[in-house]
């Protein structure tokens, strides 16, 4: 060995200890390795990080130059022989004849004779890479040289995993920069046509990705679409299913992929889709970022859109909400000259919302505490189409909730009386018992009138008060005369009949009509039975709206 193996070993040891650049430290060790062995040339090669082939990092001239350029995959050469086995190979000489040899035209390597492998090994003895040197002419190389190439190949495997360390580092400084700044810019954006573009775009930087595509779900969340791609015109799917994700990271042929769902408060909200990167533990990170965004953008515009409809309706029903009605139509996608009907349910359902959207598009729904109301557009079948349509979701989907219907509504001044018919087809559930419990304002009959006389407490009549002191004494003495005079009425006074119906023996029934009339004052022999049979259904109407006060509410919509 020329100039002594020492002095060399110090100058590599002053090498690998000057800097952590990798670059500058690997050509340096190429050129003291090829003065120290004399020998024609000399290359380093490291393994990439899936471990499937030697990479060409350094080299000495006049190969400098191919740095970057020359993989020898598993198996291929001494190199790997030398790295599989964790050993120095040495070829003396006709190493085209060596079945361990593999040409690399680029190299030139018919030029040489010789050829000395030794594996970059290290903490662990985790192999890193090797060192490769080559001479035109045979040689026998000395356990001196051996000893020497050995101690430098452990020098270098330190200095090679110092500087990859320090790099990682550095790495890891800027991504969390990075990070920082995605975290203020997301946390900024107010829409969602802000957030996605910035998203692909700091999603392309930090991943080192080829291309970078969000994807956000439906309402369903069966499907996620295509919303924003980095660059822009990436070629992707407009749209995948859940199945098409795959797995988080994979890889077809020498193209890497992450795919990373977007979850926030256990929703899935979309994916993050990135190429030419393997960077899964960021990719989450850049994810979680993502999704909390687009969760808080949704949220907000929820409410904001909320409160569009609450103004919206209650200034349709002849509230005193400020603004245009006409403004927050159009905002909203609500044509007020396209017939509707008005719906109101009890209790509010959030499955029966969504059934009757998908039945009647461009609908718009407004919640009202415990209850539900709903423009629905008419198609051009008509008012039966979509009474016959919520019948059937009703059925299906939400039989315990009480459903009532307007009359069609035309025109934005239609509404208030359609908002008024609604609550009382509503309310009119509770008083016919009707099943399935869904009631258009023409399904009431007579009580569309008897409603209204109902709702307004201030007029008085004898005939009414008369049988709200019998419903009186019926809850506190828990009699049944009430029902007994409803049945009378409706047999037209015929006492056999009643009985009958009753279960019950005629003198049994002789003393509850005297009874009766001792309590109400009213002489059935001489009353006109039909104001007192409207006076009975107003009780009843009365009782219904008593006992579902949750109903009472939306009546005054």
């Amino acid at each position: 060995m020329q100039g002594g193996g020492e002095r060399f070993l110090a100058e590599i040891i002053s090498t690998v200890g000057s800097s952590l650049d990798l670059e500058e430290v690997l050509d340096a060790v190429v050129r003291l390795l090829s003065d120290a062995s004399a020998v024609h040339a000399c290359f380093v090669y490291l393994l990439d990080a899936d471990g499937d082939s030697l990479d060409l990092y350094a080299a000495s001239e006049p190969y400098r130059d191919l740095a970057g350029r020359i993989s020898l995959k598993r198996g291929q050469g001494l190199a790997w022989w030398a790295l599989e086995r964790r050993e120095s190979a040495f070829i003396r000489d006709n190493a085209l004849d060596d079945p361990r040899f593999h040409h690399v035209p680029e190299l030139e390597e018919e030029r040489f004779q010789s050829f000395v492998s030794v594996p970059l090994l290290g903490r662990a003895e985790k192999p890193i890479g090797v060192i490769s040197l080559h001479t035109e002419a045979p040689r026998e190389f000395t356990e001196a040289e051996a000893a020497f190439l050995a101690s430098s190949a452990a020098l270098v495997a330190g200095a090679i995993e110092n500087a990859r360390l320090y790099e990682q580092m550095g790495e890891r400084v800027l991504e969390l920069e990075h990070l920082t700044e995605l975290g203020e810019e997301v946390a900024a954006a107010e829409t969602l046509d802000e957030l996605g573009p910035l998203a692909v775009r700091r999603a392309l930087e930090l991943l080192g990705a080829s291309a970078a595509h969000l994807y956000l779900a439906e309402e369903d969340g069966e499907r996620l679409f295509l919303r924003w791609s980095a660059p822009q015109g990436a070629d992707a799917p407009q749209e995948l299913g859940l199945s098409e994700l795959g797995g988080e990271l994979g890889r077809r042929g020498r193209r890497a992929r992450v795919s990373v769902s977007l979850v926030a408060g256990g929703e899935l909200l979309g994916a993050l889709v990135a190429h030419g990167t393997t960077k899964l533990d960021l990719a989450r990170t850049v994810a979680n970022q993502v999704a909390v965004a687009v969760k808080k953008i949704e949220l907000i515009e929820r409410l904001a859109e909320k409160n569009l409809i609450k103004d919206f309706f209650q200034q349709l029903a002849g509230g005193a909400a400020l603004g245009d009605v006409d403004v927050r139509a159009e905002r909203l996608a609500v044509d007020l000259d396209e017939p509707h009907v008005v719906l109101a349910a009890v209790p509010a359902s959030d499955a029966l919302e969504r059934a009757l959207a998908r039945i009647a598009a461009r609908s718009v729904f407004d919640r009202q505490d415990n209850s539900s109301r709903a423009l629905l557009r008419i198609p051009a079948a008509g008012l039966a189409s979509v009474v016959e349509a919520v019948r059937r979701v009703h059925a299906e989907v939400a039989p315990e909730i009480a459903i009532g219907i307007s009359n069609p509504c035309t025109g934005a001044d239609s509404f208030a009386a359609g908002f008024e018919e609604a609550a009382h087809a509503l309310l009119g559930t509770g008083v016919l018992r009707t099943h399935p419990r869904v009631l258009t304002y023409d399904d009431l009959g007579v009580y569309k009138y008897l409603l209204r006389m109902s709702l307004d407490t201030g007029e008085r009549d004898k005939h009414r008060e008369a049988i709200a002191k019998l419903a009186d004494y019926d809850e506190a003495h828990r009699t049944s005369l009430l029902p007994t005079l409803e049945e009378f009425l409706a047999r037209r006074g015929t006492i056999s009949a009643t009985a009958g119906a009753l279960y019950i023996h005629p003198n049994t029934l002789r003393q509850r009509l005297r009874r009766i009339m001792e309590l109400t004052g009213l002489d059935l022999r001489r009353e006109d039975w039909l104001m007192v049979e409207i006076g009975v259904k107003l009780a009843a109407l009365e009782r219904a709206l008593d006992s579902e006060k949750n109903i009472s509410a939306p009546a005054r919509m």
